[in-house]
């Protein structure tokens, strides 16, 4: 019986799979390109030695060995290039890219493009043409399902382009195999050069890492908030961190920040002596030398000597299940 393109597509998907999975030996392919690297290096000064004229034929000959998508991609996988065809994050989640866009705002201000998806999660690694630019806005279309899907856990890339980090968009549903993306640039705030994006599907370890230990808080913030009292927590199988502080009558900040792979990639619930605080907040990234940031909580009722403050990590994606990190909340006072 006559083999449809259907189901010999789904039968090599079946067959790559394990793979594709695998984790991929990096130091070793590092170590062969250096060699190789070294080789090249070393015929091409021969190659030099014996006449000029041979040496630019053979630049011309190596320069046309790959197609133009080739040219342009890295042998090595890490998160600071430009646009990796597959990596693999700290906490050993496989990015697989299934697709590249590029946005010129100096031509065009929006750009739409279709990319066919297997039903893994789905994030977008952009290629900034500056550290800190201004990013488009990056949305997605369904067919037959009226949704915008959005990222996540906010609807922009956040820190993407300093950091080198992929960001989620949200869920497709179940079945999706063909997802449109539109990327458009913010009106007045289009930065010079152009913008290429890549489309990856992300697998988390069958096992989760241990996460690394988490970042110490700062002794205090700004120049009058204090540290109180801290707690740490590891995800997955942990996932809420509860401090008790008491209530002198001053305000009280709260530091909340994941490490590893959880980092701007969740969301924290908060509740107060029982009450919810509006959320939900996305859990930033470890303090720096520049600082952290702070919700702040304000002078809480007198009549209440302690506060307890719980915190709970959600997870937007099942697959954050499998993947491990940390979560840390600081609760400081003084005046603001």
């Amino acid at each position: 019986m006559p083999t449809g393109y259907r189901e010999l597509r789904d039968l090599l998907d079946e067959r790559s799979r394990p793979a594709l999975d695998r984790p991929i030996p990096w130091h070793a392919l590092r170590a062969g390109e250096r060699h190789a690297r070294r080789r090249r290096l070393s015929a091409l000064a021969l190659a030099v030695a014996g006449t000029v004229a041979v040496a630019v034929a053979g630049a011309g000959t190596v320069a046309g060995l790959g197609g133009a998508d080739e040219v342009d991609q890295p042998i090595t996988a890490r998160v600071d290039e430009k646009l990796p065809r597959r990596y693999v994050e700290p906490d050993g989640t496989v990015y697989r890219r299934l697709a590249t866009a590029t946005l010129d705002p100096s031509r065009a201000k929006v750009t739409t493009f279709q990319v066919k998806v297997t039903g893994k999660p789905v994030a977008i690694l952009p290629d900034c043409p500056a550290p800190k630019a201004w990013p488009p806005r990056v949305s997605a279309r369904v067919p037959g399902v009226s949704k915008v899907f959005q990222l996540l856990p906010a609807p922009f890339l956040m820190n993407s382009c300093e950091r080198g980090k992929a960001v989620d968009m949200q869920l497709f549903p179940a079945g999706t195999r063909t997802v449109t993306f539109t990327v458009e640039s913010f009106p007045g705030r289009e930065a010079k050069g152009q913008w290429r994006f890549g489309v990856y599907e992300w697998t988390a370890p069958a096992t989760p890492k241990a996460p690394a230990p988490p970042v110490e808080p700062p002794a205090k913030i700004s120049e009058n908030l204090h540290l109180v009292t801290k707690a740490s927590a590891t995800w997955p199988g942990t996932r809420e961190v509860t401090l008790t502080v008491p209530n002198r009558g001053r305000t009280v900040a709260i530091v909340t920040y994941c490490g590893d792979g959880l980092t701007e990639r969740l969301t924290t619930d908060m509740w107060v002596n029982g009450r919810p605080i509006k959320g939900p907040h996305q859990c930033s990234a470890p303090p720096t030398r520049r600082g952290a940031g702070y919700f702040g909580l304000g002078r809480q009722p007198r009549g209440e000597k302690t506060l307890t403050i719980r915190v709970r990590l959600e997870a937007p994606i099942p697959g954050y299940l499998q993947r491990a990190g940390t979560l840390t909340v600081a609760a400081y006072d003084g005046r603001i």
